[in-house]
């Protein structure tokens, strides 16, 4: 790689931040908590923290009032910078890294950043990493310089990296550097916690109407008088997806390339290296998105959003999943823009807070020796079968914990479930059928090819009514015979009377597939289509008011008595009923291909390649069927 002169920098003075967020009072028609004698001033404070420029807006009820608060919420800005800082060579962090070997206490600003960058460091599997300080002081001085560093350089600075050169004592405040050359960088929450100390300054001062801004990250109280929040414009850098929000104790933060950022000439072409590093690697990421995160309460939601942020612009849509563990609520936004494109696309992944599900535990391992797990389902007695296509078996797990094979033809089952008279049914891929299997093991089939232009039956629910909803998807298997090519994949319905129609159409690869169990609304994943659709079931069967559900496909999916919806592929994602993330468990497995729960609704089994996990749910946490 070489040097381009003109675009070292990648500088745009137009744009002061990745997002420009525009923070605005609004009147507007009622307010959204009543304060006796609402007779406020408006005071504006501006000062520079953390290197950038910050701003405090504070209603208060005369000037002095509203500039003494905003002067004892700078001061407390300012320790927490003395804390975090690694651009201070004296800092509280700069100082610690120092004393190798030595078991140091450090102050309540600095162990909070520990604990929660080691949070986000377990949620974002190393995606964020507060130990990346030698790293982030090298691509500094390529970015001034315009010159990328050697790989030999990486490398050097990445040996020092990784939590594990830092002992940390949560409970007693106590710090341990194991290594030399080890650098704090909390730049990817410092911002966050800083706003967030602000605000509480100000609220101690009996100031709740404020919101502090520091370097475009935004931490809000109640909101202006007369007005429902305070109103920020969020600007994407191509301006073609920007939003208003309405901001009320909470917090908004941004990361992105926008402003900094490094182009370098490789294989011909130029790429675009981020000032945002990926710790997994070392090197920065390029990609170009925008990020925006709305953290809704909490007890610091500007920490949190900022850290979230950070996550996501490493991590990706997908891979922002995992950040979920069920006590943030709020969005993540993305704005991406394609290599050599000019406009970008906005998604968006909703957050939900919910403490049961976010005391479920970890997950155990319930059997293992498959060739690839799937259908889960559980018997009426306990029992619990579980496919293993290649191997084309059926698997029973007894109560006990037995483990046999079913003596009955699998047919190359996939999807499993049982009919409202007890059947077992099955997606029999081996010859493209949906069949049912007696307590003798004889088969009989319910639909097939010749009747249907099927392409591989896959996953299957049974309605309260009796119809079975079954997903079509292609997949070339090695078992297909006389080379079966892919057909248009449907969602289809079978009838009680036998009758087979497609149901819906319009997707890419539909594959997980389950309903209400008041048989009102019906949930198909596009695995390939990345997103998760619900329709409304009417009085006939027939599939109408179709709606986007949850932007991420899905292999298999179950449903808790709670409404959530199980989503499975990368990870367990537990969706809450109006569609928003609430906890995304086993984000590490290779796959997940299945999902259900038992029958007391006390545990959810999940397939996953070649073993069966299990969780434990809290007692709030109620399966479903």
């Amino acid at each position: 790689m070489r040097r381009i002169p003109s675009l070292s920098h990648g500088r745009r003075p137009s744009v002061t931040r990745l997002l420009a967020l525009l923070a605005m009072v609004v009147a507007a028609s009622g307010t959204s908590v009543s304060f006796a004698g609402d007779d406020f001033v408006r005071v504006v404070d501006r000062r520079v923290v953390m290197g950038t420029s910050a701003t405090i807006q504070v209603y208060a009820p005369d000037e002095a009032t509203g500039y003494a608060a905003t002067r004892a919420a700078f001061a407390r800005m300012a320790e927490v910078e003395d804390a975090l800082s690694d651009y201070r060579p004296r800092s509280e962090a700069m100082r610690l890294v120092e004393r190798v070997g030595e078991s140091v206490e450090v102050s309540s600003d600095l162990a909070t950043a520990l604990r929660r960058s080691i949070h986000w460091h377990r949620l974002s599997g190393g995606g964020f990493d507060p130990t990346v300080g030698p790293l982030s002081l090298l691509w500094r001085t390529a970015r001034r310089e315009g010159e990328p560093p050697s790989k030999a350089s990486v490398d050097f600075a990445n040996d020092v990296v990784g939590l594990e050169k830092l002992e940390f004592d949560s409970k007693t405040g106590r710090v341990r550097c194991r290594t030399a050359g080890l650098r704090l960088d909390f730049g990817g929450i410092g911002k966050g916690m800083a706003a967030d100390a602000g605000l509480a300054v100000l609220r101690a001062h009996g100031l709740v109407r404020a919101l502090v801004e520091v370097g475009g990250d935004l931490v809000a109280g109640f909101p202006p008088p007369e007005s429902p929040g305070w109103r920020v414009r969020i600007r994407t850098i191509d301006g073609d997806d920007d939003e208003i929000v309405m901001l009320e104790n909470g917090a908004i933060a941004t990361s992105g390339d926008v402003e900094q950022f490094l182009e370098v000439e490789r294989n011909g072409g130029i790429v675009r290296l981020s000032h945002l590093l990926d710790p997994r690697t070392g090197r920065p990421i390029e990609a170009r998105r925008e990020v925006t995160v709305l953290v809704r309460g909490g007890v610091s939601p500007g920490a949190d959003a900022d850290a979230l942020a950070s996550c996501a612009s490493v991590l990706g849509f997908n891979g922002s999943m995992r950040l979920a563990d069920g006590t943030t609520d709020g969005w993540i936004r993305f704005h991406e823009i394609p290599s050599g494109g000019e406009l970008g696309r906005t998604r968006r992944i909703p957050l939900a807070a919910d403490p049961t599900w976010a005391r479920v535990g970890p997950a155990a391992v319930l059997v293992e020796g498959f060739e690839f797990s799937e259908g889960p389902v559980f018997l009426s007695n306990g029992d619990l079968l579980v496919t293993d296509q290649p191997r084309d078996r059926i698997v029973r797990i007894d109560s006990t914990g037995g483990v046999s094979v079913m003596p009955l033809a699998a047919r190359r089952a996939n999807g499993l479930a049982v009919s409202g008279d007890g059947r077992l049914l099955g997606c029999a891929e081996a010859d493209n059928q949906l069949v049912a299997w007696a307590d003798d093991g004889t088969v009989e089939v319910l639909a097939d090819r010749d009747s249907n232009p099927f392409n591989g039956p896959n996953d299957l629910w049974v309605g309260p009514s009796g119809r079975i909803w079954f997903t079509d998807p292609f997949y070339r298997r090695p078992w297909f015979a006389g080379g079966r090519k892919g057909l248009r994949a449907d969602v289809h319905r079978l009838d009680p009377d036998g009758t087979c129609t497609v149901a819906a159409t319009g997707f890419v690869r539909p594959n997980g597939i389950v309903g209400r169990p008041d048989g009102s609304r019906l949930y198909v994943a596009d695995l390939d289509g990345g997103r998760t659709d619900s329709f409304a079931i009417d009085d006939t069967g027939a599939l109408g008011d179709r709606r986007a559900f949850f932007p991420l496909g899905s292999d298999g999916m179950a449903m808790a008595s709670d409404g959530a919806v199980v989503l499975t592929g990368k990870g367990v994602h537990v969706v809450s009923a109006d569609g928003a993330l609430i906890r995304t468990l086993v984000p590490d497995e290779r796959w997940i291909s299945n999902a259900c729960f038992d029958p007391a609704g006390e545990r959810l089994v999940v397939t996953a390649v070649d073993r069966v996990l299990v969780f434990e749910l809290a007692p709030e946490v109620i399966g479903g069927p």
